[in-house]
């Protein structure tokens, strides 16, 4: 059993600020003459549900031709419950009682409630949502050295409030060895997430020397 967990991208995916907007530009139609319609679709890398590579923060390591494969697979896979509301930040003390969950996961998912809000009032999504605090990677990494990835259910680790607290959360994921890469603006709302492992399969939309990248994220149920 499969099931999506990627947002399918459009003009009105919501956006961290300063990213540039999903474009399509149609030049030709079968209506006016012409053999055929064709589309110009641009995106930024870091658009959507996208997975971030160590290449962003370390310069010349971790792209996503180097790092993934064109199918990358993670199991297993869990999910944890932490809600939060506004900009509280995720801590140490929120993922202790999920400990037994987090040293036995390859990809660790937080879904935060944040999702709830993506389609009915994006404007708050991009606005206010809760962000991971730096000393979690460390945390992380020192409980489960096998953990790769990271997902979570809103916008981005980080808030653009708070920049360098949010480039420390990324680089302490991102630029250690290995690293554990970051998938963000997760659609984590299938209750069955939360119930059992499962099968993380990451297939990146481009698949080049990139710093990150848009991705079709599928949770695999046995």
């Amino acid at each position: 059993m499969l099931i999506p967990i990627s947002y399918p991208l459009n003009r009105t995916t919501p956006l961290y600020p300063g990213t540039e907007p999903l474009t399509i530009t149609v030049t030709g139609s079968p209506e006016t003459g012409d053999a055929e319609e064709k589309s110009l679709i641009t995106f930024s890398s870091h658009v959507g549900t996208h997975i971030d590579l160590p290449r962003r923060f370390c310069p010349g390591v971790g792209s996503v031709r180097s790092l993934l494969a064109p199918e990358a697979v993670f199991a297993p896979a869990r999910c944890i419950a932490i809600p939060k509301t506004g900009g509280e930040p995720i801590r140490i003390y929120d993922l202790l009682e999920h400990i037994d969950v987090i040293r036995t996961s390859r990809a660790l998912f937080i879904r935060t409630g944040s999702g709830r809000v993506r389609g009915s009032d994006p404007n708050a999504y991009v606005r206010d949502y809760p962000r991971v605090h730096p000393e979690v990677p460390e945390f992380l990494c020192r409980e489960n050295p096998a953990l790769r990835l990271f997902g979570i259910d809103t916008l981005s680790i980080v808030s653009s409030a708070n920049p360098e607290e949010g480039r420390k959360a990324r680089c302490a994921f991102l630029c250690r060895s290995p690293p554990i890469f970051l998938l963000e603006d997760v659609d984590l709302s299938y209750g069955r997430l939360l119930k059992e492992p499962w099968t993380l399969r990451v297939y990146p939309v481009v698949f080049d020397d990139l710093e990150a990248v848009p991705v079709v994220a599928l949770a695999e149920f046995g």
